[in-house]
């Protein structure tokens, strides 16, 4: 059961969104795959391992795993293919097209572009010329032919002073971009939102940018919707009138915002109702949240 008293709420009782859910591993956990079904009030998991962005291409689920691989479900969430990658730390994923896909690979500064078939790399678009993590990419979102980033810091060795705010949103025009191709990007160049803490998931929603601002527990929908959560934030997934967004275990307490007065440690997903603004929360087996997709 996801959550108690469903069929009688008289605002969340009407929904039927099923959820995919990426959850990256975090001992004691294994991290999975998990569908949330809340038609049936249910969840299930789908496949056991750190998992972490998501995409869609044709009738295939490409999921990225914390363990370097490239998994592949199709739509009954069987498991086609896995694919082993380099160490290179992978985060969110985004569709280019039929034949490609995108993969932030935060421990070398880039995203790399690979084939649907064979997951050949062939092409990149790097933020630094060394191969290390200078500015913490995570998750991406190509809306049209502008690709989102969120990152720690645009600027160059984020790990220096990881408390400071100067996560951001980049954009990054990719017009005349050619996935076997490299492009270098000076991501300080592409800021569109700034002086965040720690972001990570971003996307687009009927024309408005939406993102977790994670360290600072909020979910910034657009310019008028702001929602504070408890905790950390990560995960997102909109509908025309609920708001789905993750919360998971701090892994650095000593991180914690001095301004808050309480840090929730528990993982699961908010059920947040926008004109009322409520929310319902979903607990979860694991304590990470990664990726939220709606199926």
């Amino acid at each position: 059961m996801l959550l108690h008293g469903l069929e009688k709420d008289p605002v969340f009782r009407h929904l039927d969104t099923r959820l995919l859910v990426s959850c990256p591993s975090n001992e004691p956990d294994e991290g999975g795959l998990y569908l949330l079904d809340f038609k049936h009030n249910g969840l299930k998991k789908l496949y056991t391992g750190g998992c972490m962005g998501i995409t869609r291409v044709n009738d295939r689920f490409i999921v990225a795993t914390d363990a370097n691989q490239i998994v592949v479900l199709d739509e009954r969430f069987q498991l086609v293919s896995k694919s082993e990658q380099g160490k290179l730390d992978f985060h969110g994923v985004a569709k280019f097209n039929e034949k490609i896909v995108l993969i932030a690979e935060t421990a070398i500064d880039a995203i790399g572009c690979y084939e649907v078939d064979t997951f050949t790399r062939i092409g990149e678009i790097r933020f630094h010329p060394d191969n290390k993590d200078m500015h913490h990419i995570n998750d991406i979102w190509l809306e049209e032919s502008t690709l989102y980033v969120s990152m720690f810091s645009p600027f160059d060795e984020w790990y220096k002073d990881p408390l400071k705010r100067t996560g951001a949103i980049g954009a990054i025009d990719l017009t005349r971009f050619a996935p076997d191709g490299n492009l270098d990007v000076n991501p300080s160049d592409h800021v569109v939102v700034g002086e965040l803490h720690m972001p990570h998931t971003v996307m687009m929603h009927k024309n408005q940018l939406a993102y977790c601002d994670s360290m600072s527990f909020r979910v910034i929908v657009g310019k008028q919707t702001a929602i504070q959560a408890a905790g950390f934030t990560r995960g997102l997934a909109l509908t025309d009138n609920t708001i789905f967004f993750g919360q998971s275990r701090m892994r650095h307490v000593l991180r914690i915002p001095h301004q808050f007065s309480n840090c929730c440690l528990d993982g699961g997903i908010y059920v947040y109702n926008p004109e009322f603004k409520i929310s319902r929360f979903v607990p979860l087996p694991e304590q990470q949240v990664y990726q939220i997709v709606m199926v």
